[in-house]
C-alpha cells in the first residue's frame, strides 16, 4: 500500500464514522454544488454572494429535523440571528441569499404560525428542482 493510500485510510475511516451517525448525523452534499453550481451562480451574482449563498444552504442541511416524527422533518427553522451569529452572514443579507437559492430551485421557504407569531422555515434541497413547487412553495 502506498504512503498516499495508507493515509487516505484516515479519511475513509472518518467517512464510515460519519455515515455511522456517531457524530451528530448527516447529510450527502452533491460535489455540483461546489464544482458546478457555485460557478453558475457566480456567473449569473456576484461571486461572493454565490459562495455564501451555497455555505448558507450547507448550514441549513447541517440544521433539518432528521426526525420523521412530526410535520417539520427535513424542514430547517434556525432564525435569522442565531444563522448569523453562525455563520458571520450579516442579518440583512440572508433574506436575499436564500431567494437567490430559491430562484436556483434549491431551496424552499414557507412562513407558518408559530406560538402565536410566525416563523419562517427552509427545506433546503439537495440539488436544483426544476419542477413546480407542488404546494404553495415560496421558490
Amino acid at each position: 500500500m502506498s504512503e498516499l493510500q495508507q493515509l487516505a485510510q484516515l479519511a475513509i475511516k472518518q467517512k464510515e464514522n460519519v455515515l455511522g451517525s456517531e457524530r451528530g448525523g448527516y447529510s450527502p452534499s452533491l460535489h455540483d454544488l461546489f464544482r458546478v453550481h457555485l460557478r453558475e451562480l457566480g456567473d449569473k451574482y456576484r461571486k461572493g454572494d454565490a459562495r455564501d449563498a451555497i455555505f448558507l444552504l450547507l448550514y441549513l442541511h447541517s440544521y433539518a429535523n432528521g426526525k420523521e416524527s412530526n410535520d417539520y422533518y427535513m424542514w430547517a427553522y434556525p432564525t435569522v440571528e442565531k444563522i448569523r451569529q453562525d455563520t458571520g452572514i450579516h442579518g440583512d443579507r440572508i433574506k436575499p441569499l436564500c431567494q437567490i437559492l430559491e430562484i436556483e430551485g434549491l431551496l424552499i421557504t414557507k412562513l407558518l404560525p408559530w406560538s402565536g407569531n410566525v416563523k419562517k422555515v427552509y427545506l433546503p434541497l439537495f440539488y436544483p428542482n426544476k419542477e413546480p413547487i407542488p404546494i404553495n412553495g415560496a421558490a
